[in-house]
């Protein structure tokens, strides 16, 4: 009995050992000796594909930034490798930084890590007998470390330290759920007054709105794109028609049978049998009727000063949006509330670049999107006014001198020449491109059945969302959620009006215990 019993401990604790993932954070010129003798021991415990160590898992050819990026995000265990120089090096990197920005990757890593929903468990390790670690002398972005417990690897007693720190992996991996489960109590299953639509594609409960309202509220770190669907089981003609209704308009004008048709391929056939004058002047007609902003337009413009009437500091945002109306700019605009804006050009003098139309000042056409620094986005990636991209054009309109018309990626000629571009910095903003891959991200009015939106989400991400993300619509099926979940995005069944509404209510409670905090 206790040889079968000492069996069942010994599997399991092997199938831990398997399934748990480590990442080393080190400082080349501070512990990489001790970084390679640790990764053999890991290896050999975990196995070699389940611990990451640059040196080791690097091969000549691969992205280098890009694949430590990944491996950061999938992994369940940071340990944080910290020797005698670990510290002056950090000073001597942010004081440098201040002549020439660059960046600081071990802290980046850490930063990453220690955020409340990355899900990784970060352990600091000392690498020496006497290595100066105080709160003091870290920036306040790392001082979350000196509040875990530390663990530390001497030189006289390599062995036992590093047995001692894979026994704090292991049960730390024996506490933690699968990937992608959430553990959610009787109190959280609140599935709201909507209801699913579809019995596998659950409504949004409260650990989902604690999730985004996170990243709004206490991180600043939540991407919101929104879709051409936004009016979807909405009830009036006021709110602006989405995709599918100028699909099908576009359809009966031009007698085409609207069924199973989306917009890009009626656009396209309207384009090569009739022209662009006949289908600009058909979208000019549907976009420039009189149509009021809907719930989550007017949620958003209201979102900075929300907080703030809250007792929070302002929070600005970046939005990106597919819509070619103006629906969201009117919203911000009624609040009187600031923004920038940054426009693709399908047409006209710069055609095939973005133009900035910042707050206060003159427009500004993007010739060199890899170097374009003008945009409201700090080095952290925090925003010091809401931006708005409208990356599919918009409709005919003007801001100070700068006009523009026919201005539409709508077509399916127009998706391909707009989407496959190469490499994807000639064409977004790179400040713009590293917040998306910095970011948490919340799809409202999209169904990932676009191809459009897949490729989208291929060029920017490759096919993948690094950081955990959110899609809301109103009527998924399976294969929506199926599909959703290739890019790491888990998808929720609500009407988008009864989702504002919840999520405005809970902004309050959030706001509540946040003060509370002390944060």
């Amino acid at each position: 009995m206790d040889a079968t019993s000492d069996d069942l401990q010994q599997r399991q604790a092997d199938e831990i050992a398997r399934q748990k993932r480590v990442f080393i954070s080190y400082r080349k010129a501070d512990a990489w000796a001790e970084a390679q003798l640790l990764y053999e021991r890991l290896a050999n415990r975990f196995g070699s594909e389940n611990v990451f160590l640059d040196a080791r898992n690097l091969q000549p050819g691969m992205e280098w930034l890009k694949e430590i990026k990944s491996h950061r995000a999938s992994c369940d265990a940071l340990l944080a490798l910290i020797g005698p120089h670990w510290v002056s090096i950090l000073k001597d990197r942010d004081q440098e930084a201040i002549v020439q920005p660059a960046e600081d990757y071990v802290r980046f890593e850490i930063e990453y890590a220690l955020k409340p929903d990355s899900g990784i468990c970060v352990i600091p390790v000392l690498m020496g007998d006497d290595v100066p670690f105080t709160g003091e002398v870290l920036p306040k972005s790392l001082q979350p470390l000196t509040k875990i417990e530390v663990a530390q690897v001497r030189q006289k007693r390599f062995e036992e330290d590093v047995a001692d720190l894979i026994s704090r992996l292991e049960a730390v991996a024996s506490q933690q759920p699968e990937p992608g489960q959430r553990l959610v109590t009787e109190e959280q299953a609140d599935p709201g007054e909507d209801g699913a639509k579809s019995a596998s594609v659950p409504p949004p409960d409260t650990g989902h709105f604690e999730d985004v309202l996170r990243q709004m509220v206490d991180e600043g770190n939540l991407v919101v794109f929104l879709g051409s669907r936004l009016t979807a089981g909405q009830v009036g003609p006021l709110q602006g028609p989405g995709s599918k209704e100028i699909a099908a308009t576009l359809a009966r004008r031009f007698d085409l049978d609207p069924a199973g048709r989306d917009l890009p391929k009626v656009a396209q056939y309207v384009y090569v049998r009739q022209g662009s004058p006949d289908l600009y002047r058909e979208l000019r007609n549907l976009l420039t009727s009189e149509c009021e902003p809907g719930p989550v337009h007017k949620f958003l413009a209201r979102f900075p000063r929300a907080l703030k009437e809250l007792g929070l500091d302002k929070r600005y945002q970046l939005i990106v949006s597919t819509s070619f109306d103006t629906l969201l700019e009117q919203a911000f605009d009624a609040e009187q509330e600031p923004y920038d804006l940054a426009v693709y050009m399908a047409s006209g003098r710069d055609k095939g670049r973005f133009v900035h139309f910042p707050s206060e000042g003159v427009p500004k056409a993007i010739a060199e999107p890899n170097t374009y620094t003008k945009l409201p986005i700090g080095r952290d990636y925090g925003l010091q006014r809401t931006l708005i991209v409208k990356i599919h054009g918009a409709v005919d309109g003007s801001l100070g001198d700068y006009r523009w018309k026919d201005n539409y990626v709508v077509t399916e000629d127009h998706y391909i020449d707009y989407l496959s571009r190469s490499p994807i910095e000639s064409l977004v903003p790179v400040q713009v491109l590293d917040k998306l891959q910095d970011s948490h991200c919340l799809f409202l009015g999209y169904t990932v059945h676009d191809w459009n939106l897949r490729v989208f989400l291929k060029r920017i991400w490759e096919g993948r969302i690094e950081a955990r993300s959110w899609a809301v619509e109103p009527d998924p099926d399976d294969v929506d959620k199926d599909l959703w979940s290739l890019s790491n995005v888990a998808l929720y069944a609500a009407d988008l009006a009864g989702y504002i509404d919840q999520l405005q209510k809970r902004l309050v409670a959030h706001a509540r215990e946040y003060r509370a905090r002390g944060r």
